[in-house]
């Protein structure tokens, strides 16, 4: 037998090595112009992770991944263009604190203000950016010229290497936008503050941090996004704006363990969503993704739904199978350096007795995507191409309260039931601060969305694009030039040719949207 003192023994070496934390790491935040790069990089077979399918990344993580790039560029430097060089060199300055001292050459990122005390350190920085919108044709009616400015300031550091802490907070002043109005009805979106022709809308991410060697905690307010889709995910997208939530990933070297309980935002009551996902490393280039998520609400928050390793096809089944339970499956594949496949097969419901294909309780989506480097052996090029499809009634629930939706957003693919899209990208970056891309879009959507109809309005066969089918083809352009260091300016236009807009059949419209922006971070 084993004895107490034993078992006191066994339990105080857990705690010890449960405790033993190192510093802490908080978020890179998604809309960072690094993780392209790293795209890139995993594509052309120069790094290797099964972490990079839960965003956002840990600072510590995504300087892991600029350590393998580092490595491959010292050791075969013939394999990276200029431009590739020049930005992995700015980005390790960006990670200078955590590459240190390996990064002791590189520029670090400057920042209004730093303090360190021992094992201590916290950076502030501000950021500005003004837009300027300019949209016409019949959609926009009447014309619409739109001023965007929003300011704010970044705080984050660590407190004795024990925990992390990340604020962001920003408000933005529009102008010139005549059809918006006041609202803090969490159905109507986001919070909108009206005073006279200004509107204001603010918003915010801040959480707390803590991680030892192979397991970090997070609580706060942040965005999520899991699966490799680029144009939009399935699962959780980052579609949606941020949400409190308490997130808990566990690395390991073949596979990494990510779960997430989300607070949402509804106008019918109390709103919340768990989930967990396995990421899987196969061998290198060849990764497995399982993601399981339920959408629950109408009561207070489920012990079994905060257990992160209890199934949630048994939980919701034991708690009255009532909740808007999904799952899916992704695979990710480097073919051969330079050309990355990937796929996403996602299921809302599925009932094994009925048709697959016809009945409207079998509710599925797939998502097929791939990135090409260097097409036609163009130095610093890339070529993106995704297709979506969501069958009817995906996202629905019968309760109201279950839908899948933050602030009225769809938490899943942007597209909504119902509806399939064609994504392609070209982009080029000749130098490291200029980036020019060129895109083409096809979209199809047909009747009912995941907030109007859960099921037909007569029998129970479904039928893909029924109703009024809207189409899209829409071009894009996008140039973009970094004038210097984390000082952003942009120009965007796209055209659309939209037949039976919002599924009104014909009414089609012919629509030409420029967007001029100007980013800074300091």
């Amino acid at each position: 037998m084993i004895s107490c003192k034993k078992i006191l023994r066994l339990l105080l070496w857990a705690a010890a090595g449960l405790l033993a934390g190192t510093a802490p790491s908080v978020n890179v935040p998604m809309d960072y112009w690094g993780y392209a790069f790293l795209e890139r990089m995993e594509s052309r077979g120069l790094i290797f992770s099964h972490q990079l399918y839960v965003r956002p990344l840990s600072r510590v993580v995504f300087a892991d991944l600029l350590r393998q790039a580092a490595v491959q560029a010292q050791q075969k430097p013939e394999l990276f263009s200029r431009t590739e060089k020049k930005m992995l060199d700015q980005l390790q300055g960006d990670f200078f604190d955590e590459l240190n001292p390996a990064a002791t050459e590189r520029s670090p990122e400057r920042h209004l203000l730093t303090w360190r005390e021992k094992n201590s350190r916290i950076h502030v920085d501000l950021h500005a950016n003004q837009t300027i919108l300019s949209n016409r044709g019949h959609q926009y009616q009447p014309d619409a010229l739109i001023s965007e400015t929003s300011g704010g300031g970044i705080l984050r550091g660590t407190l004795n290497q024990t925990v992390g802490f990340y604020l962001d907070a920003r408000n933005t002043l529009t102008r010139g936008n005549q059809k918006a109005e006041e609202h803090f009805d969490p159905s109507q979106g986001a919070p909108v503050v009206i005073a006279g022709s200004n509107v204001y809308q603010d918003q915010a991410l801040a959480y707390w941090t803590w991680q030892n060697t192979w397991l970090r905690i997070q609580a706060g307010r942040d965005e999520i996004a899991w699966g490799p889709g680029f144009h939009g995910g399935l699962s959780l997208s980052g579609n949606s704006p941020a949400a409190e939530l308490l997130r808990l990933n566990a690395f390991f070297r073949r596979f990494s363990f990510s779960y997430v309980h989300a607070f949402l935002r509804s106008n019918v009551g109390s709103k919340y969503l768990a989930g967990h996902r396995l990421d899987f490393m196969v061998k290198p280039g060849l990764y497995l993704g399982a993601t399981e998520t339920v959408v629950y609400g109408g009561r207070d928050v489920q012990f079994a739904y905060l257990n992160p390793i209890m199934p949630i096809h048994i939980a919701q089944h034991h708690l009255g199978d009532r909740d808007n339970k999904t799952m899916s499956l992704d695979l990710t594949c480097m073919l051969w350096p330079g050309l990355k496949l990937y796929g996403e097969y996602f299921i809302d419901d599925m009932t094994s007795t009925e048709s697959l294909t016809r009945y409207f309780g079998n509710k599925f989506a797939f998502l097929l995507g791939g990135q090409l480097i260097n097409p036609l052996r163009i130095a610093d090029t890339d070529l993106r191409f995704e297709y979506a499809r969501v069958e009817p009634y995906v996202y629905s629930h019968y309760d109201s309260i279950n839908i899948y939706t933050h602030y009225n957003q769809l938490i899943g693919h942007w597209l909504g039931p119902n509806a399939d899209g064609l994504f392609l990208q070209l982009g080029w970056q000749p130098l490291r601060d200029f980036r020019i891309e060129l895109s083409l879009q096809q979209q199809r959507k047909g009747e009912g969305d995941a907030d109007t109809r859960s099921r037909p309005e007569q029998g129970v066969e479904k039928k893909f694009l029924s109703g009024v089918v809207e189409r899209q083809k829409i071009f894009g352009i996008n140039i973009r030039e970094q004038v210097y260091r984390d000082f952003f300016v942009s120009v965007h236009y796209q055209y659309a040719d939209v037949r039976n807009v919002q599924r009104r059949a014909g009414m089609n419209s012919f629509d030409h949207s420029a967007r001029f922006e100007l980013y800074l971070n300091y």
